[in-house]
């Protein structure tokens, strides 16, 4: 069995962002997309499904009471992606991601995932 590799010359980019707070989320979700736009970039946004998180804690001091007060968090989530199909593209696209992490609010987590369109086909 012989195994052969084509690689495809596009390089595809995923940018996730996740936070509890929607709202600076969607904001920065904005100043990404205004930046994509204003240096061409194309790019597909799809919103991944949010979690929630309950968290319960004993009210009282004294521990067989039966009083609980709980909490709920809301963890928001987005994913850019990107087909990077020349190097030309490749290398104003990661200026332009050191521009975005560098003026990230800390309360925005994000990663980059990048991948290669690679096809493995079995002769």
């Amino acid at each position: 069995m012989f195994i052969k590799s084509t690689l495809n010359n596009s390089i595809l980019l995923n940018i996730y962002l996740k936070s509890s707070n929607n709202i600076t989320l969607y904001n920065y979700k904005n100043k990404i997309e205004s930046v994509f736009k204003n240096n061409n970039i194309n790019y597909k946004l799809n919103y991944l499904p949010n979690k929630t998180k309950q968290y319960s804690i004993l009210r009282s001091p004294h521990v067989y009471k039966k009083s609980l007060e709980t909490f709920e968090e809301k963890i928001y989530k987005l994913n850019f992606r990107i087909n990077i199909i020349n190097y030309k593209q490749y290398l104003k696209l990661f200026y332009i991601l050191k521009f975005i992490k560098n003026n990230m609010p800390l309360n925005i987590n994000i990663t980059f995932k990048l991948s290669n369109n690679v096809k493995t086909i079995i002769l």
